[in-house]
């Protein structure tokens, strides 16, 4: 990697090492050496320690009083909660778009659910996780770009979770949200807001579930609960 000025290095080095934390290249409790980091990449540390704090503010990083950078720690919390506000917040934006999606974006989408496939058989988990990350997006296309932004973030934060479910089980990771990512994608296309709505958040509480159940089996989940619960009730109740 060649960056040889600052104003440049900071936004490819931030996403260079962002992409080596969420998919698990660098992984968690890995100390990160700032002298070690610069020769390695090219760059000066001044750069570096600035892509360092971008990352300890996404919580990706932790910098300790010594000055000493790790890349952060699974937190069982953490996941719960990003799930959850996953649920609320993805499930929201697809009962806004749903009424919006046609026949272009049908097509689009079962593209992608071929794409992911195909990918999955390969075990090409980087154009798995593209595809999968550009389906999810079509289900709430009609939202505003701070929304998506928020929504792009939180799919983003999940990449280094969902790397453990895929791990733990490599031969079959991709059954179930197979059959969920089509079932969704029919109610969408029927235009069928409380199936598809109810369908996106049982897929996103599954996926936490069993994510937790290999990396703190002995968590309790909380939020994801809670959220699950809020949206049951609004799809019988047709709040």
């Amino acid at each position: 990697m060649h960056l040889p000025e600052v104003r440049q290095a900071i936004p490819v080095l931030h996403a260079y090492l962002r992409e080596c934390i969420l998919d698990g290249t660098l992984e968690p409790g890995t100390k990160l050496s700032q002298v070690a980091l610069a020769e390695q990449l090219g760059v000066s540390r001044t750069p570096l320690r600035e892509v360092l704090r971008m990352l300890q503010e996404e919580g990706l990083v932790e910098i300790e009083p010594n000055q000493r950078t790790r890349v952060a720690g699974l937190d069982p919390q953490e996941l719960d909660e990003l799930y959850a506000s996953r649920i609320l917040l993805e499930t929201l934006a697809l009962s806004v778009s749903i009424e919006s999606f046609g026949p272009d974006d049908a097509k689009r989408a079962k593209s992608l659910l071929t794409t992911m496939r195909t990918s999955a058989r390969k075990g090409d988990v980087r154009a798995w996780f593209a595809a999968h990350r550009e389906f999810h997006r079509m289900m709430y296309t009609a939202v505003g770009e701070g929304l998506q932004r928020q929504l792009c973030a939180y799919a983003d934060r999940s990449t280094r979770y969902i790397r453990i479910y895929q791990l733990a089980e490599p031969t079959d990771w991709q059954r179930d949200g197979d059959a969920e990512h089509q079932a969704i994608l029919d109610a969408v296309v029927a235009h069928d807001r409380p199936t598809a709505v109810a369908g996106l958040a049982h897929h996103l509480a599954r996926t936490a579930a069993r994510v937790l159940a290999d990396c703190a089996p002995s968590y309790r989940i909380r939020a994801v609960t809670h959220a699950l619960a809020l949206i049951e009730q609004r799809v019988l109740t047709g709040a």
